[in-house]
């Protein structure tokens, strides 16, 4: 008996090897099918989304300040910036080998563009999930043309070369549309942030600029805003005022380049032959993704017309960059305006077979003149993995001038050596958690002036901010974030607890940490935040936020005839300053809160196309009388409206006493309403000692039913 089960027990120790190793051998198999298996089915989930033809790489997201105060405009509502492909999936659908990176890193340029066209697509260019999910496919097919070489001969059909990457740039696709289900914000979610260099897509959508003015005599005669509207490849152009100003016409962008809207450069018009400026507000307009190029394009006004009388003309002399550059910015840099590029594709120069992941400086108006270029990781020294560099926007630290000084450039996945250079390193082990940086000082000679660092900014942390602290020019790095318990809860769909988070980095801090402050503003249930601002005034020498809140849409599911009367919906404002001496915190902030009647609104002339927009949509007509059953459906899509609107931050010069002629500086907060800018409304707020005031006296648009300040 002994000896039988002494036999048993050996038998049933190789029966549990063998069904052990049948069954790692079978997960194999599993694993290596479901490969194919995915790679089949992604093919057939998106059988139309052909490969794009370019070689470029992706969009790189950019930021648009909307006024000459903003620092900062806080987007990407607190959740930072990754790819939501599950883990499984990853193991699933993508094939891995030893020291290779994580798919989330090598596709993470698409994946955050991808997030940022959930979270303000629709709000901002009026995207819809389809165009977010096809920019990604098309975005993760140019990546996997930068990652790998093609595949065939030089009789290969072109279109063969690449297939391997349209199947994994669909399973791509495929992984984020799973682990992001339900993610993409519609118009009862979305929240508006420029952030699309390119905006070929979007053919119906309005931004909003506060332009130079000078003093202003009446701020209800002229905001000092300007709205563009544009549609397909024509701009027109609206000034915002109490009392409603027409539009201007509509008018081509020159050359047929794509519709971009324009930056504000800093620079005064110059109207001369030989201009020394490219004007005060031009946009950087490319040819289309298969060209890099890229023009100035000049928005003015006809000299002793109508103010309204938009002219858009290419920049006249040298304005136009021809780097093959991802990212590109128009600074003033030791007084000349420069457009500076980073280009991942550009040679050092001496060997044209080294690829640099490098910063390049063109000198506009001045085609004589030429500019050093500052390659990240030193002269004749690659960089390996230089798409790694690509999926945040470049950053330029400006001094109290308001000129570019530095360029900060960001890659995640890149180790530094202990030469202090950027280091090989495939696996990109950690990236989620730091990002390494060089700061490049810009103008011309300044080869050796570059710091290469790392700092603890995890992708949840994303988008960065550079914002001047002080009038001395010292700048630092700020971000907007949840708290993780919080995160998980907005991830899905529920309220967050608390405010959310500013941290703040410095350089060659003592601690490798972020200090971090929660917002000074109430979160409510009842409300949204839109996307927070950081500007600073004159009169200040430190820099202010700015923290809007809607009320949210009481109007969707109407069940009383109280809830259908109902027609006030409140918009508040927080104000504070960032301190940032000693350690970071906030001045007791400032609370402005508006009541808006709808009600009114509904009943202004601005409103004719909205409520003729609606009678269509319910009853396929126009109708004369508005009949109450539609009377929520007007409220609701106005709430929606202002929730989707864009606020801008923006100082003004405005006359406090006539016959004195005294003036005082003033923060003014335009908020333009999404859509129909002639709906939007604007309040002031001036310095008082160490804070700020409301003014009453200001604007106040007939459906504006009161505003008023918190006493402190």
């Amino acid at each position: 008996m002994p000896v039988r089960m002494r036999w048993s027990q050996r038998c049933c120790k190789r029966c549990g090897m063998v069904l052990l190793l049948c069954g790692v051998i079978g997960l194999l198999v599993f694993v290596v099918g479901c490969h194919t298996m995915v790679g089949g089915l992604a093919q057939k989930v998106y059988p139309d989304l052909a490969q794009p033809e370019e070689t470029e790489a992706p969009v790189t997201f950019t930021t648009y300040p909307s006024s000459a105060a903003t620092e900062a405009i806080l987007g990407g509502q607190a959740a930072g910036l990754n790819c939501s492909i599950p883990s499984l999936a990853d193991k699933l659908a993508f094939k891995h080998s030893a020291g290779s990176s994580d798919i989330s890193l090598r596709f993470r340029q698409a994946c955050v563009m991808h997030d940022l066209c959930y979270r303000h697509g629709y709000a901002t260019y009026g995207y819809t999930q389809a165009d977010c999910d096809t920019q990604l496919q098309q975005s993760a097919f140019r990546l996997c043309r930068q990652l790998n070489n093609q595949k065939g001969g030089p009789l290969t059909d072109v279109r063969t070369m690449y297939q391997g990457c349209e199947k994994e740039a669909k399973a791509v696709l495929l992984g984020v549309s799973l682990g992001g289900a339900g993610s993409y914000h519609d118009r009862s979610r979305s929240i508006y942030f420029e952030y699309d260099p390119m905006p070929v897509r979007a053919n119906d959508y309005v931004v909003g600029r506060a332009i130079p003015e000078g003093i202003v005599a009446s701020p209800n005669d002229d905001y000092g805003v300007r709205a563009f509207h544009f549609n397909r490849n024509l701009v027109r152009m609206r000034p915002l005022a109490t009392n409603r100003r027409p539009s201007s016409e509509y008018v081509p962008i020159p050359d047929a380049r794509l519709a971009t809207p324009p930056v504000l450069t800093g620079m005064a018009d110059d109207e001369s032959k030989l201009p020394t400026s490219p004007g005060s507000l031009v946009a950087l307009a490319r040819d289309g993704f298969g060209d890099t190029s890229v023009e100035l394009v000049r928005f003015g006004w006809r000299s002793g017309a109508d103010r309204s009388a938009l002219t858009l003309t290419p920049c006249s002399g040298d304005c136009g960059s021809g780097t093959d550059a991802s990212v590109n910015k128009l600074a003033i840099v030791e007084g000349k305006p420069v457009m500076v590029s980073l280009t991942h594709r550009g040679t050092t120069g001496e060997k044209k077979d080294i690829v640099a992941t490098k910063i390049v400086q063109k000198a506009l108006l001045n085609p004589k003149m030429t500019m050093t270029d500052y390659p990240l990781n030193g002269p004749a020294v690659s960089i390996r993995n230089s798409y790694r560099f690509l999926s945040h926007d470049m950053l330029l630290e400006k001094d109290a001038t308001g000129q570019a000084t530095w360029a900060w450039v960001f890659a995640r996945g890149v180790p530094l050596n202990k030469n202090g250079t950027f280091g090989d390193d495939d696996s990109g082990d950690n990236y989620q958690n730091y990002v390494t940086v060089a700061r490049q000082r810009l103008g011309n000679n300044h080869s050796e002036d570059i710091q290469r660092f790392a700092l603890n900014v995890k992708e949840t942390d994303e988008p960065l901010s550079l914002v001047r602290t002080d009038n001395a020019g010292h700048s630092v790095l700020m971000a907007m974030a949840w708290s993780e318990a919080d995160l998980k809860r907005v991830e899905s769909d529920k309220p967050a607890k608390q405010p959310p988070i500013l941290k703040l980095w410095r350089r060659n801090a003592a601690a490798p940490q972020p200090e971090t402050r929660a917002l000074p503003v109430q979160m409510t249930a009842d409300t949204t935040m839109l996307t927070p601002l950081i500007v600073r005034l004159s009169s200040q020498s430190s820099p202010l936020i700015v923290i809007p809140q809607v009320q949210n849409n009481r109007w969707q599911h109407v069940e009383t005839q109280e809830q259908a009367n109902d027609d006030v919906l409140k918009i508040d404002f927080t104000v504070a300053t960032i301190r940032t001496g000693a350690s970071l915190n906030f001045s007791p902030p400032v609370l402005l809160h508006c009541a808006l009647s709808l009600n009114s609104q509904l009943q202004s002339d601005s409103a004719s196309v909205l409520r003729d927009r609606t009678y269509r949509i319910l009853y396929g007509y126009k109708k004369e009388d508005i009949p109450a059953e539609t009377i929520s459906a007007l409220k609701s899509d106005l709430a929606q409206r202002w929730r989707m609107s864009q606020v801008i931050a923006s100082e003004r010069v405005v006359v406090t006493d006539k016959q004195k002629g005294t003036t005082a500086p003033a923060l003014a907060l335009t908020v333009v309403f999404h859509g129909f800018p002639g709906m939007s409304f604007q309040v002031l707020l001036t310095p008082e000692g160490d804070t700020l005031k409301y003014d009453k006296t200001s604007n106040t648009p007939e459906f504006l039913s009161y505003c008023y300040q918190d006493k402190t």
